[in-house]
């Protein structure tokens, strides 16, 4: 099975805001996004497709998808919950006394009232168990988060989910993972 997942594209937040669980809309730059996402996909079919729930990659991946073939909604494929800090400016934050303990150690420290990436890893972990427990032959399209990619990544090449953030995750970028 090949595992073809797609960062979302950009959004309707301005620069330096925190945004991770909250539903935002994708922004005005989306339909030409959108078409090179498509054209990079090159008429690739799929026999399953998978996606956030959260609308930003929701629509990108019923516009990839032909008409009528049904997107599986999954929560673990939601973007980090960073809690309290969702919708703030990154420099408000940064100077939280609580800011510096997860910048220290975002592995193991939750956001507040959010979740540690260790948490997304065991999400995103139960979610590959989960659609790997029966595999299917053919192209599987993960449509998800920065985040979430850079899970998949380290736990599917057995990398250290400290260096996560080593990988650079762009807007519309697309990865793909054999299992």
């Amino acid at each position: 099975m090949k595992i073809v997942l797609v960062r979302h594209t950009k959004v309707a937040v301005p620069k330096g805001i925190c945004y991770g669980s909250t539903d935002v809309e994708p922004a005005s730059s989306y339909e030409e996004e959108k078409k090179k996402i498509i054209s990079l996909l090159n008429n690739r079919s799929f026999v399953e497709i998978y996606s956030s729930p959260l609308k930003r990659c929701l629509k990108l991946a019923g516009d990839i998808v032909p008409s009528g073939m049904e997107i599986i909604r999954d929560k673990r494929l939601q973007e980090l919950d960073f809690g309290k800090w969702e919708m703030q400016p990154w420099d408000d934050i940064s100077k939280s006394k609580h800011a510096s303990l997860w910048f220290n150690d975002f592995l193991n420290i939750a956001c507040p009232g959010g979740e540690s990436y260790r948490e997304l890893l065991k999400r995103v972990k139960e979610f590959i168990r989960d659609m790997t427990r029966e595999p299917v032959d053919g192209n599987v399209l993960i449509v998800t988060h920065g985040g979430v990619i850079r899970a998949f990544h380290s736990i599917l090449n057995n990398t250290e989910p400290e260096k996560a953030f080593d990988l650079k995750v762009e807007y519309g970028q697309i990865m793909e993972f054999t299992v």
